[in-house]
């Protein structure tokens, strides 16, 4: 295992990653492999450590290269903001993706609450920054989507002020089409601090929109679960099979298996 360190837009964001060592030549099976971007949540003020590296290595282990985007919270977004981040971090990973050992055409990017946002949103609206920024697909979970009547207050106040323009770019379930990125979404019924609506909401218009998508909903569960262990805060069996159904659902995309 190597890893590799980034510092992107204007705010120099951190964006570090973990490369497998090219062991094709002694038998293994793949040189290129997937990549996953995470993004942790955090209300778009703070980033969660439960949602980095404690999600990073179940995904390493099953052999994807994966990467954590600090994206910019706070006042710092008005300087750098979080999508354009997420852009510059996906055209990174196709950029130098000989040298990085990934596969240009299976890169996806991985989101929790606020930066299931992040990770929507460049699912969403990669046409703005070119092709090269389009994720190949987007696992999303409990992400806040809608800045509407079922937002999240916290994450709609920092990104948008407030600002009418921003609130409906960036409510999400309104800016689907065809060329969205395919979509894993999971979100618990239970969950008090970003409605379930947002998943329902988007994974609808992602319907209409054409899109592949799959849509796990969970009786249980609390809001900000992580992996639902004890070790990233609490423990939840309902939720637990979440990483296998998403890793499940990007080795068919992409013919890959450990």
């Amino acid at each position: 295992m190597r890893r590799v360190d980034y510092h992107i837009g204007n705010n120099k964001a951190e964006f570090y990653g973990y490369i497998h060592e090219d062991i094709s030549k002694e038998g293994g099976e793949y040189k290129l492999r997937p990549a996953v971007i995470v993004c942790p949540g955090g209300g778009y003020i703070r980033l969660s450590i439960r949602e980095e590296d404690p999600v990073v290595f179940p995904l390493f282990a099953h052999g994807y290269n994966v990467f954590v985007l600090k994206y910019s919270v706070g006042d710092a977004i008005r300087t750098s903001w979080p999508e354009e981040e997420a852009a510059e971090a996906v055209s990174i990973l196709r950029r130098d993706a000989s040298s990085l050992d990934i596969d240009q055409s299976a890169i996806a990017i991985m989101g929790f609450s606020a930066g299931g946002h992040v990770a929507a949103s460049i699912a969403c609206h990669w046409k703005k920054y070119g092709a090269e920024s389009r994720p190949d697909a987007a696992v999303l979970c409990y992400p806040v989507i809608t800045m509407g009547e079922y937002g999240h207050k916290m994450s709609t106040e920092s990104l948008t002020g407030g600002n009418e323009e921003l609130v409906r770019y960036y409510s999400l379930e309104t800016q689907t089409d065809c060329d969205t990125s395919p979509c894993f979404i999971w979100h618990t019924f239970p969950d008090q601090s970003v409605d379930v609506q947002n998943s329902l909401s988007f994974a609808s218009a992602l319907h209409r929109s054409g899109v592949e998508t799959e849509l796990h909903v969970y009786s249980a569960g609390i809001h900000g679960l992580s992996l639902g262990y004890r070790e990233t805060g609490k423990e939840e069996k309902a939720v637990q099979s979440w990483m296998d159904l998403a890793i499940s659902w990007l080795d068919r995309r992409w013919n890959f298996s450990r």
